[in-house]
C-alpha cells in the first residue's frame, strides 16, 4: 500500500478551500423565461454596479415570440449594454440568461423593473 504525504494532503485541502471560496465570491445572476409571447410587449431590466447610476435596459418581445427566444432576446440586449470584458452573457438551458462577473470583486445588480408581455414570467434571482 502507498503511503500518503503529509504535503500533498495539506496541498490538497489548501486547493479545495480555495476552490470553494472563489465559487463563493462567484457574482452572477439568472434570468428565467417562463411562457412564450402571448402578445407583443416590452421587458426592461435594471442594472446597476458597485453602487453607480442605475441603467435601464429594455427588450422589445415580439407577438408569438417562444420562451427561449425570449430568452435569446434578452441575451442579445444585455451583451449589447454590458461591456463584454466585464460580464459574460449566455444561455443556460435554453429558457434562462446567466450573468456573470468576469472579475469576482465586480459587484452588479439586474433588476426586473417592468415585464408587458403577455404569457411570459420572469424571474430575476441572484446565483
Amino acid at each position: 500500500m502507498a503511503r500518503i504525504r503529509p504535503w500533498l494532503v495539506a496541498a490538497l485541502v489548501a486547493y479545495g478551500a480555495a476552490a470553494t471560496a472563489a465559487d463563493d465570491e462567484r457574482n452572477a445572476w439568472r434570468i428565467e423565461c417562463r411562457g412564450g409571447a402571448d402578445s407583443h410587449g416590452q421587458i426592461v431590466f435594471s442594472f446597476s454596479e458597485d453602487g453607480s447610476d442605475i441603467t435601464r435596459i429594455p427588450v422589445a418581445i415580439p407577438n408569438d415570440t417562444p420562451e427561449n427566444n425570449v430568452a435569446r432576446r434578452i441575451r442579445k440586449e444585455l451583451r449589447q449594454f454590458l461591456p463584454k470584458d466585464a460580464y459574460g452573457v449566455d444561455i443556460d438551458g435554453g429558457e434562462t440568461v446567466v450573468v456573470i462577473a468576469r472579475n469576482a470583486t465586480r459587484q452588479f445588480e439586474i433588476r426586473l423593473e417592468q415585464n408587458t408581455v403577455p404569457g411570459t414570467e420572469i424571474i430575476v434571482s441572484r446565483e
